[in-house]
């Protein structure tokens, strides 16, 4: 039976004038023996120490272990993220921090929120408290692969939504995550990446869409080290317009569901950068984005059924592609003001305005309304001639 550790390699249990002088620890004693309540208090505190954090080898881990680290102890498998996927997540956070929480206790396997206050912080597990117990819903949880050496742990899914937990403004590194080992890999040395990439547990491709190697992935998760990628957020937002997941479909030769594709929407991501120019169009401007998502959909379903699609050999059909854009899904999402669509660009939009000097941000305002009053006479113009051609 798998067993729940709690991994904590880079913490420190023990207070620091306890353990780095050996000389003042024994003086310490020395003292505490003439005080039998006040070892009795320093028993009962490292024991509550070693009972918050049992800490493991790697070595001991097996696959289907629950384990609980830190952000920082992550390492990523692939080197970019669609940041306007995790907008949509940092909007939610930001319009009401229960959401904060309800994320976390779904993504610790603890199903939903219970409990809250305004004390609770996404760095202490036990400040707020969920419906199931933490780690207990395993379909929940994030990936993760141990090796090839020891204290290396790659995360294989969930990149996103554990950005948006080191970028949100009261999250950070040192918030905690309970995780799914999947499997330990430690001591594989040279055949550890060869075995990554033939099960599919890595993406090496850059935010150009370039190939990389191992080396060049980021040392951590968050937007400041994943690198932005347009297609992959065109591509994220069209599930269910354009395409959806393969396995949904059936093949109509075996008249079974199509497999499952590792990494779909980056292989559309792929596929969409060779067919269009996602830098022809202002994301931070809605209009010009819904355009984009407009093009990009009509792409994908223009494409040959049996066209190949990324770098895989599965032609559109198998990938999920819709014979036709699902024009209403399209007009919903770019319209309604709960649309993770609208989330992300409701949090970019106001990224925007932040990172915008106020003077610049004046002439812009006055220049769209130049702008209107313009196209407003226009229109009056043009009324005036229809009337008298009457």
């Amino acid at each position: 039976m798998a067993a729940d550790h709690t991994v904590y390699i880079k913490h420190v249990f023990l207070p620091r004038w306890l353990s780095d002088q050996h000389d003042q620890l024994c003086l310490f004693l020395k003292q505490a023996a003439r005080f039998p309540l006040c070892v009795l208090i320093l028993f009962l505190s490292l024991l509550s120490f070693s009972t918050h954090a049992e800490k493991i080898s790697y070595s001991q881990l097996v696959d289907g272990d629950i384990i609980t680290v830190t952000l920082d102890q992550l390492l990523p498998t692939q080197a970019v993220m669609s940041y306007d996927k995790e907008y949509a997540l940092l909007y939610h956070y930001k319009k009401n921090e229960k959401n904060v929480f309800g994320a976390l206790c779904k993504l610790n396997g603890g199903g939903k929120l219970k409990k809250w206050d305004e004390n609770s912080s996404p760095t202490d597990l036990e400040s707020y408290t969920c419906s199931k117990k933490l780690g207990s819903q395993t379909s929940d949880l994030a990936s993760v692969i141990v090796g090839p050496e020891e204290g290396l742990l790659y995360l294989t899914t969930q990149h996103h939504i554990l950005s948006s937990f080191w970028d949100m403004p009261n999250g950070g590194t040192s918030v905690p995550i309970k995780l799914k080992v999947t499997f330990n890999l430690l001591g594989s040395g040279d055949d550890f990446w060869p075995e990554m990439n033939n099960d599919n547990e890595v993406w090496l491709y850059n935010h150009k869409g370039k190939k990389i190697s191992p080396s060049d992935l980021p040392d951590y998760i968050g937007s400041k080290q994943l690198k932005e990628d347009k297609y992959l957020s065109l591509a994220y937002f069209l599930q269910g317009i354009s395409y959806d997941l393969p396995q949904k479909k059936k093949d109509p030769n075996t008249k079974a569901p199509y497999q499952r594709v590792p990494y779909l929407a980056l292989q559309w991501s792929l596929t969409l950068r060779e067919k269009m120019n996602a830098d022809d169009y202002n994301f931070n401007n809605r209009d010009e984005y819904a355009a984009a998502l407009a093009e990009a959909a009509t792409v994908m379903v223009d494409l040959a059924s049996d066209e190949k699609v990324g770098k895989t050999d599965l032609p559109a059909t198998a990938m999920g592609q819709f014979s036709e854009v699902d024009s209403k899904a399209l007009e919903t999402m770019l319209t309604s003001k709960k649309s993770e669509w609208y989330f992300a660009t409701e949090y970019r939009i106001e990224k925007k305005k932040k990172s915008t000097p106020k003077k610049l941000l004046e002439e812009q305002e006055k220049a769209k309304q130049a702008s209107t009053e313009s196209s407003n006479k226009e229109k009056e113009k043009t009324n005036g001639t229809k009337e008298d051609d009457k």
